[in-house]
């Protein structure tokens, strides 16, 4: 009968670390994505803002502007929401059977960790009309 007991005794120290190290591993694998989360929303908050300016030319109605006209526009809005991922007169301005569309296409690389980066690509596309 002692040797179950010593048997149940060690067998709970070994449940015991093993629980520490499932522990440990468990918040490294949480705060990493924390790490991840913390590098990736201003570059989904900066998307927002984008997204935001492009609308905001739509409620402009600039439809009948010079296709220079609202890369102008577009870009002045990008200076005060201090946009600098990609510039006014990178956007496409295509025709469609119902007016004017403004594209937006551009890739963000964000440095995670030593040589390890983040590709994230974004598209948008706004109706002038």
């Amino acid at each position: 009968m002692q040797s179950n007991g010593v048997k149940k005794m060690l067998n709970n120290k070994y449940l015991q670390g093993a629980t520490a190290a499932g522990w440990l591993i468990i918040v490294m694998v949480v705060l990493f994505f924390i790490y991840i989360t913390i590098k990736l929303v201003p570059v989904y908050m900066e998307y927002g803002s984008i997204k935001s300016s492009m609308t905001s030319l739509y409620e402009q109605k600039v439809a009948g502007e010079t296709n220079g006209k609202i890369k102008d526009l577009l870009q002045r809005r990008f200076d005060i929401n201090s946009i600098d991922s990609i510039k006014g007169r990178d956007a496409k301005i295509k025709a469609t059977p119902q007016g004017k569309t403004l594209v937006i296409k551009y890739d963000k690389v964000v440095p995670l960790f030593g040589n390890v980066s983040a590709l994230v690509q974004f598209e948008h596309e706004q109706p002038l009309q």
